[in-house]
């Protein structure tokens, strides 16, 4: 008789394979690749990325979303990622936003300008970095 995997297993194992190639990338570099690694996962390659950190006691889950603005209202931004998902982010109205390293308001974001949101679990993004292309 045949067993199946656990649809949980079945998610880990590649999240166990990706821990394991990047931790032989630092045993082979050393610190160089410590400090690319960075550069790897949050450069231009980047579609979305979730991350869990532990601040003060409290866990957080950001959710990071990068593409090419397709629409925005005054309190969202949608996104199309690289690889073709369409996410609507919604924006909180103190969110830090910026094109080009200048802190402007959100309606100044343009269809067809590059944006990356980040947003802590369902909360709406704090961060929006935008850049004309």
């Amino acid at each position: 008789m045949r067993r199946t995997i656990p649809t949980v297993r079945r998610f880990l194992t590649p999240a166990a394979s990706a821990a394991a190639v990047a931790a032989l990338a630092l045993a082979q570099g050393g610190a160089a690749s410590l400090s690319s690694l960075g550069t790897f996962f949050f450069g231009p390659k980047l579609v979305r990325a979730e991350v869990i950190t532990s601040e003060g006691g409290a866990i957080h889950d950001y959710r990071v979303d990068r593409g090419k603005i397709r629409a925005l209202t005054p309190s969202s931004v949608t996104l199309l990622e690289k690889d073709a998902t369409t996410v609507t982010v919604p924006v909180a109205s103190t969110a830090n936003v910026t094109l080009g390293h200048v802190t402007v308001p959100l309606t100044r974001l343009k269809r067809g300008f590059m944006a990356t949101t980040v947003r802590d679990g369902a909360a709406s993004a704090s961060i929006v970095v935008a850049t004309r292309r």
